[in-house]
């Protein structure tokens, strides 16, 4: 009896602290995350450099949707030393599977350390995020490189939405009814800041009950 105690407080222990994710650079608070998408091969382009993109995890909880993007830093068709890494902005986009205008787009530029602009149609852009409470931030694991987010949820009867009150949902709430499956869709794009091209991109179906 002692035992099993010992052991339900020990998971519920590891549980607790996987969810504990913080925004600064080290990928331990990552490890007992699943990968949430794995990113298909694409061929680059010699003429651009950033993050080739191979894994994207997902966390959500009640204030945030945590991202961590994994990949090489590669300058042309080259994986370097983290060259390319370093001038790699990010921008996330959401759209709602049922209305594609109504959508959220969040942006981390190298050149803004720590804040992210996260831009809604209906509610304009704003800028979050500062040296003490960082909402984005590079990272390197072995011979991997990641940058990590935050973003700001909201909810409401409908369920939890991103970027405001009024962006797309991510996850139905347990009174909401609806019988899609389909929430929304998250596209991913790693940008070369020098040349201002694109360098990788996925695209990722947000299915009712994956966060």
């Amino acid at each position: 009896m002692k035992k099993t105690l010992i052991l339900v407080i020990f998971t519920i222990f590891l549980a607790s602290f996987a969810l504990s994710i913080t925004i600064d650079g080290k990928f331990w608070d990552w490890q007992e995350i699943k990968i949430f998408d794995q990113c298909k091969p694409r061929i680059l382009s010699k003429d651009r450099s950033g993050l080739d993109m191979q894994s994207v995890k997902l966390v959500l909880t009640k204030k945030y949707l945590y991202a961590l993007i994994e990949g090489d830093s590669v300058t042309g068709q080259t994986q370097d030393k983290g060259e390319g890494f370093r001038r790699t902005s990010v921008r996330l986009s959401f759209s709602s599977a049922q209305s594609p205008l109504n959508r959220a787009r969040i942006l981390a530029h190298p050149g803004d350390p720590w804040r992210i602009k996260v831009s809604v149609p209906q509610a304009g852009s704003i800028k979050v995020g500062s040296k003490k409470d960082k909402y984005w931030c590079f990272g390197k694991y072995g011979k991997n490189y990641f940058i990590e987010m935050k973003m700001p949820v909201f909810t409401d009867a409908k369920g939890i939405h991103v970027g405001s009150i009024r962006g797309p949902l991510l996850q139905l709430s347990p009174g909401n009814t609806s019988s899609r499956n389909h929430i929304s869709d998250l596209l991913i794009n790693t940008v070369d800041t020098r040349t201002h091209r694109l360098v990788d991109t996925t695209s990722i179906p947000i299915k009712k009950g994956a966060l």
